[in-house]
């Protein structure tokens, strides 16, 4: 049985994730340099693909908002320092 089994409960938890993880990155962590940033969404990605393959896709959700955190974090540095 998947952990989060209701996936609507899994898109607001992965949103909560998301704005957790944005306020944490844009506060705390100044750059990230993109090759790196594409290993970690790769890395997210495949994760949360892993995790949809067994059936827990509720928790790939929380995943994939880790993953957007970081894309809007470089979004909001590129947006800002230019």
């Amino acid at each position: 049985m998947a952990l989060i089994p209701d996936l609507a409960a899994a898109a607001l938890y992965a949103l909560v994730v998301f704005l957790l993880f944005l306020g944490l990155l844009v506060v705390f962590v100044e750059t990230i340099p993109p090759r790196l940033l594409m290993v970690i969404l790769l890395a997210a990605i495949l994760f949360a693909a892993w995790l949809a393959w067994v059936g827990e896709a509720g928790l790939s959700f929380l995943a994939l908002g880790a993953a957007a955190a970081l894309v809007a974090n470089h979004a909001f540095e590129w947006l800002t320092t230019r």
